[in-house]
C-alpha cells in the first residue's frame, strides 16, 4: 500500500462514525508526530479538517496531539462554526420567507446535513444554500429570494429549456453568499432519469434552520449523494464526499429500506454509479451495506478496473494537475489536427442558452455574437498557452494528462449501463 493510499485510509478510519472509542483511541495512541501532520494536511486537502478536529479533540489530554497543530485546527474549526451559522440563519429566513409565499421547498445538503445529521454545526464545510423547488415554482422562487436581497449573476428565464443546468445560476447577497435553486437533482440531459413528482411523494418533513419544511426521503438522499459525488463532482469531493454518504447509511441504519433504495437505484438508472460508491464506502468505512444489496448493482463482467480508478482519484482529489482539466485532456489526446480543430469548434460554439448565462446576455439579442466572441478569446486564454506550451511533450504533464483521460473514461463508464 503507498503512503498516500495508507495515510487516506488511516484518517478514513478515524473520522469513521462507525469506529468504536477505543479502537480509536488505540489508534490514536500509535501515531508519532509526523503522523498527525500528515493526517492533518490530507485531511486539510480533503476539506474535513474541522471533522478530524471535533474528532480527536476528546483525546486530546492523553494522547500526543501535538499543540501547534491543535491550535492551527482549533482556529480553522471556530471559524467554520462562525460561517456556517452564519449560513443557517440567511437560510431561516429564505425558508420563512418561501413558506409565507406557498413555495413548498425540499432542503438539500449542506444545510440539512449540518443540523440534522452531522454531529455539530461545525463538523462539515458548506459554503451555499441549496433548495429544490417544483418547476412551477421558479418564478415566485426567484422573486422572493430577490426580496430576500439575493441578486441573480447572470442571464436566465425559467420559460428556456435548460435542459443542461439543474438549478437557477447562483444568486448572491450582499455578503457574497450563493443561493442555488434547483427545480431538479440532475441535469435533464445527463444519461440518467429522475422523476421530481416522485421525489416530492416520497419527501418527509423536517425543521431545517428552525423551519418546518421538506427533505428527501433518506434513500433519495443517499442515492443523490452517490450521483453527486461519484458522478457530477467526478469523486473530485474527495473523503468530504464519501462521508456524507457514509453518515447518511450511519443515520438512517435502523429505518433505511433497502428493497426501496433498490427500486429507486433502477428507475434513476444509477446502479453503476451506486456500486462504486458503495464499493468505496465497504472501503475505507465500516458502515453495513447488506450483500444481496451489493450483488443486485454488481455490473456485469470484471470491473475492478473501475474501482481501482475511482479509488485512485478519491485519494488524490484536490490535488494539483497544472490546470488540467477534461476538455483540454481531451485536446492533448486527439491524435490529428482535424480532431483537435473538431473539439475547439465544439467548444466555442455552445449553444445560445449556454453563451447568454456565460456572459449575462440575452439569447435573442444582436449581442449574442459579442458572447462567441468572447467564448473564443476565453478559451485561448485559458488553454492556448497550456495547448502549445512546451511542457505538453514533458513526462509529467503526459502522465497527467493519462490521469484526467482515464477519469473521463470512468465518468463515461459510469454512464453506459442504460444505453
Amino acid at each position: 500500500m503507498n503512503e498516500s493510499l495508507h495515510t487516506f485510509k488511516t484518517l478514513a478510519n478515524i473520522l469513521d462514525p462507525c469506529s468504536p472509542n477505543s479502537e480509536l483511541q488505540d489508534k490514536l495512541k500509535r501515531l508519532d508526530r509526523q503522523d498527525w501532520f500528515a493526517l492533518a494536511e490530507v485531511a486539510l486537502q480533503h476539506g474535513v479538517s474541522s471533522r478530524f478536529y471535533q474528532t480527536v479533540k476528546a483525546f486530546a489530554k492523553t494522547e500526543p496531539f501535538p499543540e501547534e497543530l491543535q491550535t492551527r485546527l482549533e482556529n480553522a474549526y471556530f471559524q467554520n462554526a462562525v460561517r456556517n451559522t452564519l449560513i443557517l440563519t440567511r437560510a431561516t429566513k429564505l425558508l420563512q420567507d418561501f413558506k409565507a409565499n406557498k413555495i413548498d421547498t425540499i432542503a438539500l445538503k449542506g444545510i440539512y446535513l449540518a443540523e440534522n445529521i452531522n454531529r455539530s454545526i461545525a463538523e462539515r464545510y458548506f459554503c451555499d444554500i441549496d433548495l429544490l423547488v417544483k418547476r412551477a415554482d421558479l418564478p415566485k422562487a426567484i422573486a422572493s429570494a430577490q426580496a430576500c436581497g439575493y441578486k441573480p449573476s447572470t442571464y436566465f428565464d425559467p420559460a428556456d429549456q435548460n435542459i443542461d443546468i439543474k438549478h437557477v445560476p447562483p444568486m448572491f447577497n450582499a455578503e457574497g453568499l450563493p443561493l442555488e435553486i434547483h427545480w431538479t437533482l440532475l441535469e435533464e440531459d445527463e444519461p440518467f432519469s429522475i422523476e421530481a413528482t416522485e421525489l416530492w411523494r416520497r419527501a418527509v418533513p423536517e425543521k431545517v434552520a428552525g423551519v418546518d419544511v421538506l427533505v428527501l426521503s433518506p434513500e433519495d438522499f443517499a442515492a443523490h449523494l452517490c450521483l453527486h459525488f461519484t458522478y457530477q463532482h467526478r469523486l473530485s469531493l474527495g473523503l468530504k464526499g464519501l462521508l456524507d454518504v457514509v453518515d447518511v447509511l450511519w443515520h438512517f441504519q435502523s429505518q433505511f429500506d433497502w428493497e426501496r433504495f433498490l427500486l429507486i437505484v433502477s428507475s434513476w438508472q444509477c446502479q453503476r454509479v451506486v456500486w462504486l460508491t458503495f464499493s468505496l464506502v465497504r472501503e475505507f468505512s465500516a458502515v453495513s451495506i447488506p450483500d444481496e444489496v451489493m450483488k443486485s448493482l454488481q455490473p456485469a463482467g470484471d470491473e475492478s478496473w473501475a474501482f481501482e480508478q475511482a479509488r485512485t482519484q478519491i485519494v488524490d482529489a484536490n490535488t494539483t494537475r497544472a490546470g488540467l482539466t477534461p476538455d483540454l485532456a481531451e485536446f492533448s489526446e486527439a491524435s490529428s489536427f482535424f480532431s483537435k480543430l473538431k473539439i475547439g469548434f465544439s467548444r466555442v460554439f455552445l449553444p445560445k442558452r449556454v453563451i447568454a448565462r456565460l456572459y449575462n446576455l440575452r439569447p435573442d439579442s444582436p449581442e449574442i455574437l459579442k458572447g462567441y466572441f468572447l467564448r473564443f478569446r476565453d478559451l485561448f486564454r485559458g488553454y492556448g498557452q497550456r495547448v502549445w506550451h512546451p511542457e505538453l511533450h514533458s513526462s509529467n504533464w503526459s502522465d497527467s494528462v493519462g490521469q484526467e483521460v482515464n477519469r473521463v473514461k470512468l465518468r463515461a463508464w459510469l454512464s453506459e449501463e442504460m444505453e
